[in-house]
């Protein structure tokens, strides 16, 4: 049967002039060279090239083959830019999206060398998650992760959420606070499904059920200026209430009892071969982690 390597060698031996140039060029054993280059007259039927005192050149036969030698290397080469040239598309879930994924996405092409080698979109942690399964996205970054046949999670990073405060709340003064201190105050709520309930449930046990959740915004931004604005406390990422708590915005809290924390994930297609782009970015999270 017709290979590529094969045809790449007829044209090594016909631009060197000769099986040890070809092998050279090739990185080879000359040996090599003259076995992939007979299995290929024998694929034909027929002496490709001639090989006199001067250099090896075409038969006929081989003159007629050499145009279709090139145009299939050089389909190869078209056909194998198309894939590795592909722009990675990367589905980030709120948070992770806005503070998170820019700085990896950056990193990650500086590393490659191909500004613009990925496209990044934000979505929720739901719509991430289903673009993944649907092949809209080759690798999504979320709060939590699901159960699937199709798709591999890897746990990347492990991010520390605390109890966030306007400067004025009665609270604000105090760096650290019992959890039932909590179960007293109106909470702020950000994207649903987004795993912090479950974060919650492990620090505050039975008694999660106590917190009084009274309004369920659709962003950290949001829940940001309703803090700010006094409405209650609410629970976040630290990395995404740094700048607010540096310009003297928001304060945060932290519980005596415990602290807490979530782990963020990375979704990838199972089958993701282990060379592929997609997996190279998923070490490139846990690395950067």
């Amino acid at each position: 049967m017709l290979n590529l390597s094969q045809v790449q060698t007829f044209l090594a031996v016909i631009d060197e002039g000769g099986i040890q140039s070809a092998a050279e060029r090739l990185a080879c054993s000359q040996p090599s060279v003259s076995q992939q280059l007979r299995k290929l007259e024998e694929f034909f039927g027929v002496p490709l090239v001639v090989r006199n005192r001067a250099r090896a050149v075409p038969t006929r036969d081989g003159e007629l083959f050499l145009p279709k030698a090139r145009s299939l290397l050089a389909a190869a080469d078209r056909a194998r830019a198309l894939i590795t040239d592909r722009r990675l598309v990367v589905h980030a879930s709120g948070n992770v999206g806005v503070f998170l994924a820019p700085r990896l996405v950056a990193g990650f092409e500086r590393e490659l060398e191909r500004p613009g080698a990925v496209d990044l979109a934000i979505a929720t942690n739901r719509d991430a998650v289903d673009a993944l399964v649907a092949g809209a996205a080759d690798v999504v970054l979320t709060e939590w992760s699901e159960e699937h046949p199709a798709v591999e999670w890897q746990s990347w990073r492990r991010e520390k959420l605390v109890v966030i405060a306007a400067p004025e709340h009665p609270l604000a003064t105090r760096k650290r606070i019992p959890r039932k201190a909590l179960l007293d105050q109106p909470i702020i709520g950000g994207e649903p499904g987004t795993g912090t309930g479950r974060a919650l449930a492990g620090v505050f046990g039975a008694d999660v059920a106590r917190l009084k959740t009274t309004r369920q915004l659709g962003s950290t931004a949001a829940v940001k200026e309703a803090v700010k604005a006094n409405l209650g406390l609410s629970v976040v990422f630290a990395y995404a209430v740094a700048e607010d708590v540096k310009a003297g915005t928001l304060v945060t809290l932290e519980l005596e009892e415990a602290d807490i924390f979530k782990t963020l994930f990375v979704g990838l297609a199972r089958e993701s071969p282990h060379s592929s782009l997609t997996r190279r970015f998923a070490a490139f999270c846990a690395a950067s982690a």
